[in-house]
């Protein structure tokens, strides 16, 4: 049996890279996660229709003084990520991390 950390990481892994837009003006998602180094939590958040918010994400992180593995993120059009989203939050309720959605704090600027 599959350790649930590692089954977190290869179900995150699958969901990591960004996907092409045929159209310049479909809408898109992008979903960014870390993992908590020691507190065994995983911060996400989301934002629809912006630029590339990475950085922020992992700012906002740092700022709150959260020791966390890399930043992953992902960006698909809005169905594939509902779908993808759903499947990751189960299995994430499903293990033994806590979630936190930090999606609000994500979109402030610093």
């Amino acid at each position: 049996m599959i350790k649930p950390i590692i089954r977190l990481l290869l179900i995150s892994a699958l969901f990591a890279p960004t996907l092409a837009f045929a159209d310049a003006g479909q809408a898109h998602v992008q979903f960014c996660w870390a993992m908590g180094k020691f507190d065994h939590t995983i911060y996400f958040a989301e934002v629809e229709n912006r630029e590339d918010r990475q950085v922020s994400f992992d700012e906002l992180l740092e700022i709150s003084g959260i020791d966390h593995h890399a930043v992953k993120c992902s960006t698909s059009d809005s169905a594939t990520h509902r779908l993808a989203r759903a499947k990751l939050l189960k299995d994430w309720r499903e293990s033994e991390f806590e979630i936190v959605n930090t999606t609000f704090l994500s979109d402030l600027d610093y």
